[in-house]
């Protein structure tokens, strides 16, 4: 849905379920040295203020993130990158699942995301550009991943980013 403003929802307890889900699984698919891929169809802008009124607005961060975030034992893969989050981006920042898996990928790792929304996809792009590398899509994340598969390097992981 091109209306979609995952600001109004960003770090709901939805949210944080699968984004300490998506942690673990690419703390576990970087444990072995070789090179990964990471597909994202629905990508977002990446970084969110909590602070902001849209998220305020529904209170959902504050029932999600606000009330969990620290039941994560601080060696959680999730845990650590909101720690590093915090520290470069203030504490009212929440990362987005692209930013997760730049905090958790290495640098000889591939990510692709995508973002079919015109203010979203410029947000994630000023987002990536601060935090490394990616290439970012401006197109449908569905058309994007069945482009780009089989990704070079063939393991990793892709992420939808929405509940189906």
């Amino acid at each position: 849905m091109l209306s979609y403003q995952h600001i109004y929802h960003a770090g709901n307890l939805a949210d944080v379920h699968k984004h300490a889900a998506l942690a673990w699984v690419l703390d576990y698919l970087t444990r072995k040295n070789k090179p990964l891929s990471y597909i994202e169809t629905h990508a977002g802008r990446g970084l969110y203020d909590l602070s902001a009124a849209e998220a305020v607005k529904t209170g959902e961060a504050k029932a999600g993130i606000g009330r969990l975030a620290r039941t994560f034992a601080s060696d959680h893969p999730y845990r650590r990158a909101l720690d590093k989050v915090a520290q470069k981006y203030g504490p009212n920042a929440y990362a987005g699942s692209p930013l997760l898996a730049a905090e958790l990928l290495r640098p000889m790792d591939n990510i692709h995301l995508a973002e079919l929304h015109p203010q979203e996809h410029g947000a994630l792009k000023a987002t990536m550009q601060k935090a490394g590398g990616a290439q970012l899509y401006h197109q449908d994340g569905f058309e994007m991943a069945q482009s780009i598969c089989p990704p070079e390097p063939r393991s990793g992981a892709a992420y939808t980013g929405t509940l189906l």
